[in-house]
């Protein structure tokens, strides 16, 4: 019993070949798919059902949703596939124009990633995304209709979908930005940091409970205030935060070495982050020694 037509444009044997090999992938058990094809101009038609018998007869209208349902499954992978990379790449080249041919290739490789970590969870609750929407498109589009055309469905019945690829491109796009302008900043601040005049050899870093940090110099005494003057002469009384203090005070210093203890404790990673990225060549991050030891035995005695 032939259901649905299935037309393939342009005679796409790419296409047209995944849609035999997943029609061939639900043939199984009562449920025995045929199909035929034939051509029209640049046009392959593609009938489709399932084969009559005893059992089809006397549950037919199961077995037309079942073969529906079946059908919409391989039509999705079909969509995926064969549609969505170029959809894709349609949308990073009409609305990211200012990006190089570069940057769009890493956005679109990028957003490939994602979806494809997305497809690894496609059995699981969180998997059910855009595969679920297309496949619920598709099976209401079949209730009513037995003869679809696949790239007038994906360009006029799958405009949700679309704008879901948009939506990931756009916070791609933006994600891509953002860390662009943090390696910009981080490798300005690296600049700042090769011009200073060295003040101190060795800054230590010790974080603390309420958030905030000790500066200790090599000798294990809390680093002079007085080395800060020119940093509080430039900040004046700008409001700024102790993180962004800390900050600018190691790039104030620019020290040799910068010695980061207890790290796990460190509250804030992006700042941990951006410490060491800044200080990349002159981090060292201690597992353990005698500042700590003493740091410890004060801490136990408060």
């Amino acid at each position: 019993m032939y259901l649905t037509t299935i037309a393939v444009r342009n005679n796409d044997e790419k296409i047209k070949n995944h849609i035999f090999s997943g029609l061939e992938s639900i043939s199984s058990g009562d449920m025995r798919i045929t199909h035929e094809e034939y051509t029209a101009g640049d046009t392959v038609f593609i009938r489709c059902g399932y084969k009559e018998g005893f059992m089809s007869k006397l549950i037919e209208n199961r077995s037309s949703e079942d073969f529906k349902y079946l059908l919409a499954q391989v039509l999705c992978d079909v969509i995926i596939d064969n549609y969505e990379s170029k959809i894709l790449k349609k949308i990073i080249k009409e609305y990211y124009i200012y990006l190089t041919e570069y940057e769009r290739e890493l956005i679109y490789e990028s957003v490939k990633k994602n979806l494809a970590v997305e497809d690894g969870y496609k059995d699981g609750f969180y998997g059910q995304t855009r595969r679920t929407r297309i496949i619920r498109k598709i099976m209401n589009y079949l209730k009513s209709e037995n003869f679809l055309i696949i790239d007038g469905f994906v360009n006029f019945r799958l405009n949700d979908y679309i704008k879901e690829l948009g939506d990931i491109v756009e916070k791609t796009v933006e994600e891509y930005i953002a860390e662009r302008e943090y390696n910009e900043f981080i490798k300005l601040l690296r600049y700042f940091v090769e011009i200073q005049e060295c003040k101190m050899d060795v800054v230590n870093i010790v974080p603390i409970e309420n958030g905030g940090y000790f500066l200790i110099d090599s000798k294990n005494s809390p680093i002079n205030c007085e080395c800060f003057e020119e940093l509080k002469a430039e900040i004046g009384d700008s409001e700024i935060s102790f993180d962004d203090f800390l900050i600018s005070t190691l790039i104030t210093i620019a020290p040799n070495k910068v010695v980061i203890h207890d790290c796990q404790n460190f509250k804030n990673k992006e700042l941990f982050k951006t410490i060491t990225n800044i200080f990349y060549d002159r981090i060292e991050l201690c597992r353990g020694c005698d500042l700590c030891g003493i740091l410890k035995v004060n801490k136990e005695l408060n």
